[in-house]
């Protein structure tokens, strides 16, 4: 029995360029056409022009979130390909512009075209010159009376309400729904980044067990990528996709947990005896090199939201350099910063934690390590008797 490898199959496997069903090969946009297009435009009469288009799938207004996300799932990595974060495709998608074509994009209410190819980076004031028009273009190119030309989607759809602990808490319990499902296929999770910013997965995961999701035995795992941003389609399984810059990966590509006891190396002994003992099949499909972990906070695209550097509303710094917060702890990601909203003392208890009781004197560490306690303790337990509330002082004062 023989196996023909195709491009479609071939495709099927590179998990960076999924894109949606809904992503249809565009038609060639020729510049000529598309200048002469937007002169066009330019000089239509305001009657002319349908201020209340309705979106490509009905959903209502242009403006709308649903709508947004229409706009920037037309964006790929194939067709938007090295834009600096200025012109990231959820920038492009706010002010109304769809991804029709490799480095072309069209408004959905005007329908105004814009070449957004930009010269190579050896020639660095080309660059410059060419992306800062670009950036100008991005909001100046429409037509005179479009509506998104003056009233483009609110800049909340592109950021994260890391102040909001109520939007932040809904996320992550959907979230964590939509990944509880597949516990068994997920991959090896690289925790080595969220490591550096001194999260520890065993404690995260029990302070959501005891705090957020109280009915639910969630792993180390599925709270990591929950919150950092990852979720699973809804009808594809396999496919985990960022809420944000909406990247798709495929599963298939990393090598699953190894806790769960099948599949290593995608040679999987199952698949050998479901053939019968009949080893030929699997011995000519071809092999496929697989990641060995899932970084959740690599695998987002770098223009991501959940990267986003932001700073803490309660901070009271002066306004500085970026530089200078970053290097003073003040500048964080996004990501951070919502987990420390809706797990209020877990990275403060986290941070340091191991190191002091290694090397702090005893009554330090058994500081710090009530510290957590209390943090992770309801109140209920703390004022159940009198008995208990007036002793504790004295076994921490002989203590000390």
């Amino acid at each position: 029995m023989s196996v023909t490898v195709t491009p479609e199959k071939v495709k099927d496997l590179l998990s960076g360029f999924l894109v949606t069903s809904k992503q249809q090969s565009p038609q060639r946009i020729s510049p000529v056409y598309a200048e002469a297009h937007n002169r066009s435009r330019v000089e239509a009469t305001a009657s002319s022009v349908n201020v209340s288009t309705p979106t490509k799938g009905g959903t209502g207004s242009l403006r709308s979130y649903d709508s947004f996300l229409e706009r920037l799932d037309t964006f790929t990595s194939l067709t938007w390909f090295g834009k600096p974060a200025e012109l990231s495709p959820m920038i492009c998608a706010r002010f109304g512009w769809e991804n029709v074509e490799t480095d072309n994009l069209q408004c959905v209410g005007c329908k105004a075209y814009l070449c957004g190819k930009l010269p190579d980076q050896s020639d660095s004031n080309a660059y410059k010159t060419f992306k800062e028009k670009l950036k100008k273009d991005i909001l100046a190119a429409h037509d005179k009376f479009c509506v998104l030309a003056a009233n483009p989607c609110p800049e909340s759809f592109c950021l994260i309400p890391c102040d909001d602990p109520t939007s932040l808490i809904a996320g992550f319990t959907h979230r964590v729904s939509s990944l509880e499902s597949v516990t068994c296929s997920l991959p090896n999770i690289d925790f080595s980044t969220l490591h550096s910013y001194n999260y520890d997965e065993g404690q995260g995961a029990a302070y959501c067990k005891r705090l957020l999701l109280p009915d639910s035995d969630t792993s180390p795992e599925v709270v990591a990528l929950s919150l950092t941003g990852w979720s699973c389609m809804p009808s594809k399984t396999d496919i985990l996709v960022c809420s944000r810059c909406r990247r798709h990966v495929g599963l298939w590509n990393f090598d699953k947990q190894s806790n769960h006891g099948f599949y290593t190396n995608g040679n999987s002994e199952s698949v050998t005896e479901e053939n019968n003992g009949d080893k030929e099949p699997a011995a000519k499909m071809p092999k496929v090199n697989v990641k060995s972990s899932f970084n959740p906070v690599e695998e987002h695209k770098h223009w991501c939201p959940w990267l986003l550097l932001t700073q803490p509303s309660s901070t009271t710094s002066p306004v500085v350099g970026e530089k200078r917060l970053r290097e003073e702890n003040v500048l964080s990601p996004a990501f951070i910063q919502a987990l420390k909203t809706i797990t209020p003392g877990l990275m403060d208890n986290n941070t340091g934690l191991a190191q002091t009781m290694k090397v702090s004197p005893m009554t330090d560490g058994l500081r710090c390590f009530r510290r957590v306690i209390k943090a992770w303790s309801s109140p209920k337990t703390a004022t159940d008797t009198p008995a208990a509330s007036t002793s504790t002082p004295r076994s921490t004062k002989s203590s000390s």
